[in-house]
Order: structure tokens, then sequence, then C-alpha cells
């Protein structure tokens, strides 16, 4: 294995195949939550933006202490990857880590400024974790190379495409409709109201770059599945060798 920056964290395999559930299944869950809450208590309109649900209320304290947990635990997450898995392009490998760490401290960050009193702040570290976790995805890929499993390369293409499409589409849709809107003098409530029209197409696409960010996570723990079988194997072949040889 080429040597990493740093050191590893103090999980076993089976805690590291967790550490990898739970740094997709914990954002959908709070993502999913907060906005069935939020749906369901009279919202501004459907469909909505993610961050819509960061309503105060209930659902403000779910898509908070959730998504800066989840942040948290993605964080761990790469860093648990960089250092267990072997992939062709180190260097890149590090790069990709230091983007997807970068996309996680920011889905802490944008879970502490909600769109309705920091929309600047909002908005830009939405688009770090968004735009961070799109690069991340691709750069991993490419830096496991030949390393990588069939069925995780896979999802990881499927994942990827999802993502790109679902952001760039996402920002065309609302880019066109805000642009029609002088938002002077106009809360954040009156100016989504009015670019409504593209909402409607931004939000769904929202969720599919989401949607599409998960499943990328998802992806690695068939890497850390492979690894772990290897050393299974590894150390069962070295039992049989010192079996052998008394």
């Amino acid at each position: 294995m080429h040597p990493r920056y740093g050191r590893r964290l103090p999980l076993t395999s089976h805690q590291g195949l967790w550490l990898a559930h739970a740094s997709y299944l914990l954002p959908t869950i709070t993502i999913v939550l907060a906005m069935l809450i939020h749906g369901s208590n009279q919202p501004r309109a459907i469909p909505f933006f993610i961050s819509e649900a960061d309503h105060p209320g209930l659902q403000d304290g779910v898509f908070t202490i959730g998504l800066t947990v989840s942040g948290l635990v993605q964080i761990a997450y790469a860093w648990h990857l960089y250092q267990s898995l072997d992939v062709e392009r180190p260097r890149l490998w590090f790069g990709a880590t230091v983007i997807g760490m970068m996309a996680a401290t920011n889905t802490v960050l944008v879970s502490m400024f909600d769109m309705y009193d920091f929309i600047n702040p909002h908005i830009l570290t939405a688009m770090l974790a968004f735009g961070g976790g799109v690069l991340w995805a691709f750069f991993a890929g490419y830096a496991l190379g030949s390393k990588a499993t069939n069925e995780g390369r896979r999802l990881r293409r499927a994942g990827f495409a999802m993502a790109a499409i679902g952001f760039l589409v996402m920002i065309v849709a609302f880019e066109n409709a805000s642009n029609a809107i002088d938002p002077t003098g106009l809360t954040t409530v009156e100016f989504l109201n009015q670019t409504q029209d593209g909402i409607r197409i931004a939000a769904p696409a929202e969720y599919v770059l989401v949607a599409g960010l998960m499943i990328c996570l998802a992806s690695f723990r068939f890497e850390l599945l492979a690894k772990e079988s290897e050393a299974q194997t590894n150390h069962r072949d070295a039992d049989e060798v010192d079996t052998a040889n008394p």
C-alpha cells in the first residue's frame, strides 16, 4: 500500500462498514424526515428545496442536528476510506479525500446557516457541499482505477451521473427563474414564491443530486468489503502455512 499522510482511525473493519452505512443513511433519514415534517406543516409550496425544511419548529431541530452529525460522520468516513483502500492513483486519492472532507464540512455549516436568516452564507456553503460532493465522487472513482470493485464502480458511475445532472439542472432552472426577479426588499419566502416556476424543476433536480451523492457514498462499502475479504483470505492462508510447517 502506498504510504498515507496522518494516522488511521482506531476502527476495526466491521466498525468501518458501520461508518460506511452511517455516512449515507444518517443524511438520508434526516432529509426525508425533516421534509416530511415540513411538508405536513403548511409548507410555502410544493415542491420545495430541501433547505426550506430548516424552518422553525421540530423540522429545524431534525435538520440541524441530523446534518451536523452526518457531516462529522462523513468527514471521518472520508478519512477512513483514504487510509484503508488501495488505489491506483494515490496523489489524486489524497486530493479527492480533501475535497470530500471539505464538502462534508460544508454539510455541517449549511445546517447552521438556514436560508431564512443567513441566505448568503447558506448559498455559499450549499454550493460547496453539493459541488464538492460531485467533484469528490468523480475524482475518488478515478483515483481507485483498477483497484475498484465492479459493483462499486457501477454504483459510482450511476451516482455521479445523477449528481452531476441534478446539479446542472438545479442551477440552470433556478438561475433562469431568479434572473427575472428583482430581489430588492423581498424576504426569502417572498423571493422563493416569485421563483416557484423555476423551483418546480430545480427542487426535484436537487433531490436527484442528493440521491446521487448518497449512492456514491454507499458505493465504497464494496471496496471495504473486498478489503476485509482479502485480509481474511490472507490470514487463513497464513494459518494454513503455519499448520503445515509446525
